[in-house]
């Protein structure tokens, strides 16, 4: 289930389920954009460069905006920008539909020394205008999200 790891005396039951170390949800911003926030657990860190987001046909979607991340030196990866406590990233773009099923992808690891696999979620999120009834939310996961 977990990859990544570099300290066999790590007990992968000790960590937390990824839903927990990356808690995701996403919802509309008043100025027509959708805002994508990770909170993420202490001892946790996302990647930079392996978080991105697509939505279908009901948001017309520009460029993923992400801000800095801090420099790390990955075993792994290499050079690379990481973020740790919280992540807010801007999905701008146009309504098309009253909601639309965002795409969000993203991998994580914890300072112990293991990373999760690649995750994938899909979360649907109203959009302005969006008539208010059963399943309009604010795109938690839980209530509008899951794995893939």
């Amino acid at each position: 289930m977990l990859a990544g790891t570099t300290h066999a005396a790590i007990d992968p039951d000790d960590l937390l389920p990824v839903d927990e170390a990356f808690a995701l949800q996403a919802e509309a911003t008043p100025d027509g954009a959708i805002g994508i926030r990770w909170d993420i657990a202490d001892g946790y860190y996302l990647y930079r460069h392996r978080t991105s987001v697509a939505a279908d046909a009901g948001f017309t979607a520009g460029e993923l905006r992400l801000p800095a991340g801090t420099p790390y030196e990955d075993e792994f990866f290499g050079k690379v920008e990481t973020y740790r406590d919280r992540l807010i990233a801007t999905l701008p773009g146009q309504a098309r539909a009253a909601s639309t099923t965002l795409t969000i992808k993203y991998q994580g690891c914890a300072d112990a020394g293991i990373c999760y696999p690649p995750q994938t979620r899909r979360i649907t999120v109203a959009l302005p205008g969006a008539p208010a009834g059963p399943g309009a939310g604010t795109g938690l996961l839980g209530r509008g999200g899951g794995a893939a």
